[in-house]
């Protein structure tokens, strides 16, 4: 797959395969993270791979999915869950400024490499974070910034013209829909 095709290709995905992840694919995801752009190089970032079942299944309920979808159609079905999520920290005790740049860089770093492997993904920033903390023994240091959802997926997603509103949607046919403005609409000027 050459790199536009990935680009275009990312799309959010909320429903996965229940084929296992390798934890060595997913520490190749962590590792395109690692060599994102970091601001002053102050590599404060670190990650969680939740891999195993029980894990798993007691981060699942710690997650808000979907908001613009109606309550039915947000939350994946039992033999849809995610096989695998990274929570994202930020060790403040080292990095305590521009970290949501690096945030940012690094969890497209992951959200485009797992494309690249047939992955489907779901950066999610509506999560429990008191909760995740006491699951995992998280130290205060941290700050939970993410949670990212992984999986071979079970859904396919399209982008559409925007007609105003952002809103993504399902048709009758369980194919999500996601508005995006013509490159002319975001090209404020050209000089």
């Amino acid at each position: 797959m050459d790199f536009e095709e990935i680009i275009y290709k990312r799309r959010t995905i909320r429903r996965f395969k229940q084929k296992p992840l390798s934890i060595d694919l997913l520490k190749k995801l962590v590792d395109f993270a690692r060599v994102a752009p970091i601001a002053r190089n102050i590599q404060g970032l670190e990650f969680i791979i939740v891999h195993n079942e029980k894990n798993r299944e007691e981060l699942f309920p710690l997650i808000r999915w979907a908001s613009s979808l109606p309550e039915d159609q947000r939350t994946p079905e039992e033999g849809r869950k995610p096989t695998a999520y990274f929570v994202v920290l930020v060790n403040t005790n080292i990095k305590k400024t521009y970290y949501n740049f690096d945030v940012g860089a690094a969890v497209e770093n992951i959200l485009l490499g797992a494309i690249n492997f047939g992955l489907g993904c779901c950066w999610m920033g509506a999560i429990d974070r008191d909760k995740i903390r006491e699951l995992f023994n998280i130290p205060e240091y941290f700050e939970i910034t993410h949670v990212i959802s992984l999986g071979y997926p079970d859904e396919e997603s399209t982008m559409e013209p925007y007609e105003g509103s952002f809103d993504y949607w399902k048709d009758e046919k369980g194919l999500m829909h996601v508005p995006k403005k013509d490159i002319n609409e975001i090209i404020y000027k050209i000089f």
